[in-house]
């Protein structure tokens, strides 16, 4: 048994309070492909309802999420400490456009998406207003990645057209062509993302 140095251990799920766990669940299997484990009701004198266990991995879960009737949605939550966003990772940038194409059938838009240099980003807005974000590094490997976020300079954020994006895959472009067309400026939303009339 180790007492003296840091164990590091794998982030495996996070849990989110909900007042309406049908929603959000049909919510979450439409964007993640989310399944769900089990739905146990919880004991008596318990804050919540219902927790349902759900993932879209081998994991036993990702997200738990916690009926609990009375809670309420903060449309103030951005002058509030809160967890800004979770993040879901794709292999492919073909993956992360594919799955933009197909929630935009669905009639599920992003608040915005950008190509952030060392990855590209999509981002949305669940039933209950928390942020998800899906993205795809830009670079051959994890390992790769690290070192490019570390070499960031101040600012990089390259707000992107997602639509334009598709195109140009369409088009030929290889994923790094997209991404070096985007850091350039090609990309660039017609109008500008409206990020403070949203929750994040």
């Amino acid at each position: 048994m180790n007492t003296e140095i840091t164990i590091h251990p794998t982030l495996q799920h996070c849990g989110l309070t909900t007042a309406n766990l049908d929603t959000m669940l049909e919510w979450y299997r439409k964007v993640l492909g989310l399944f769900v484990h089990n739905r146990v009701k919880a004991p008596a004198g318990s804050p919540f309802k219902t927790v349902a266990f759900a993932t879209n991995d081998e994991v036993n879960h990702r997200l738990s999420f916690f009926e609990t009737p009375d809670v309420s949605i903060d449309n103030d939550r951005n002058r509030h400490a809160r967890v800004q966003h979770i993040a879901f990772e794709y292999e492919s940038l073909d993956d992360l456009l594919g799955t933009y194409v197909r929630l935009t059938k669905l009639g599920m838009l992003p608040l915005w998406a950008a190509d952030q240099f060392f990855q590209t980003a999509v981002y949305y807005e669940d039933p209950d207003g928390n942020i998800i974000e899906l993205n795809t590094n830009n670079f051959a490997n994890d390992w790769t990645v690290t070192e490019q976020l570390k070499a960031l300079p101040a600012q990089v954020h390259i707000n992107v057209d997602p639509e334009e994006m598709v195109a140009a895959r369409k088009a030929g472009a290889s994923p790094w062509e997209v991404h070096e067309r985007a850091v350039a400026g090609e990309f660039t939303p017609a109008t500008s993302y409206e990020l403070h009339t949203t929750r994040w």
